[in-house]
């Protein structure tokens, strides 16, 4: 398969419907329409988002193909350095916050949305953290790493230009997310991680030629965020039970 996309006005317009989607859907289902309005054009977003990538590597691959595309390149080096960089970064994300960020940010907002959407009952808290994992990630992975980064080197972007716009598309949307339950401080913190984490993964695919090692960071890096989202959660239920 190759990693060209045409320079067409059509792979422009999709180009830039990609990169738009995941912030207007944020936009929507926390700051312009909360509730079930919001909620509704965040999935229709989603959506598009996951849709386009997901129906050109149909075309390119067969349904059969598309299953199994994500797991080709599979190598013990490959894997170690999936598994390495994901524990790596995120256990840092796990003791940076259990030992200097816990005790200092306000964390209500985020628990009243938790709460809000029925996480203090266990079994739906571990579905959905499974899916962040596991499918979200991988998701995440397709559309940022394979579909934006070689639509991007396909309009003549050197590397390290690509890297920087690539992560920055890939922050746009988590600023948004972010910026809705933390103080700026934790936001731009938040933001930096993620550029950097989205650079590393694009870096990952480029050199190693498949999305397994950065699916595999970037998996591990979410379950780190799970068991914060679960300690903040478990405390709140704690204080009020």
């Amino acid at each position: 398969m190759t990693e060209a996309a045409p320079r067409s006005r059509f792979a422009i317009l999709q180009l830039t419907i990609v990169i738009l989607t995941p912030s207007l859907g944020a936009l929507c289902a926390l700051w312009f329409w909360p509730g079930p309005v919001g909620g509704v054009l965040y999935a229709s977003c989603k959506v598009v988002l996951y849709g386009i990538p997901l129906w050109i590597l149909w075309t390119q691959l067969g349904l059969r193909g598309l299953l199994f595309w994500p797991l080709s390149g599979a190598s013990s080096r490959v894997l170690a350095i999936g598994s390495g960089s994901g524990v790596l970064i995120g256990g840092g994300i796990w003791a940076i916050w259990a030992f200097l960020l816990s005790s200092r940010i306000d964390v209500s907002p985020l628990v009243d949305v938790l709460l809000e959407n029925g996480m203090s009952d266990h079994v739906k808290f571990w579905a959905f953290a499974v899916w962040l994992c596991l499918g979200n990630s991988l998701l995440e992975e397709i559309v940022f790493r394979w579909y934006v980064d070689s639509r991007l080197c396909a309009l003549g972007f050197r590397l390290p230009v690509m890297l920087a716009l690539s992560g920055m598309i890939f922050t746009a949307h988590h600023v948004i997310v972010l910026a809705a339950y933390f103080s700026w401080p934790m936001v731009v913190l938040g933001s930096l991680g993620v550029f950097a984490g989205g650079v590393i993964w694009s870096i990952f695919r480029i050199r190693h030629r498949t999305l397994l090692p950065g699916w595999i960071s970037h998996a591990l890096v979410d379950v780190a965020v799970v068991l914060i989202g679960w300690s903040i959660l478990s405390d709140q239920l704690s204080a009020t039970g």
